[in-house]
């Protein structure tokens, strides 16, 4: 059975594994790879979390804004629902899925 993870890194959406450069994702199934609105969705949500690191800032070479975070935070939970309503449904016994954003949206690792 496949595993498609939901996690957070800088310059990818939260399904993993997903096209850094059009969020389109890549998990080898299609009923996923090919759902317009989950490829939608997991871009803005990298445009969302990237939006958060400043290079060059608070004296530090890369820093992560939890003051940004903060601003986009329901907006990402939203997308997050959605994501995971969307690959439930889509879920025939194909994948597990692994959840590591709702732990570091509520101030988790």
């Amino acid at each position: 059975m496949q595993k498609i993870k939901l996690m957070f890194e800088f310059m990818h959406g939260p399904i993993w594994p997903s096209d850094p450069f059009t969020g389109q994702p890549m998990t080898d199934i299609k009923l996923v790879d090919n759902d317009l609105d989950l490829k939608s969705w997991n871009t803005r949500c990298s445009e969302l979390w990237d939006e958060c690191y400043e290079f060059n800032s608070h004296e530090q070479a890369c820093y992560f804004n939890k003051v940004t975070l903060a601003n986009h935070k329901q907006e990402l939970v939203d997308l997050l629902v959605n994501i995971k309503q969307r690959l439930a449904e889509l879920n025939h016994g194909e994948f597990i899925l692994e959840d590591q954003v709702t732990d570091c949206l509520n101030g988790g690792s």
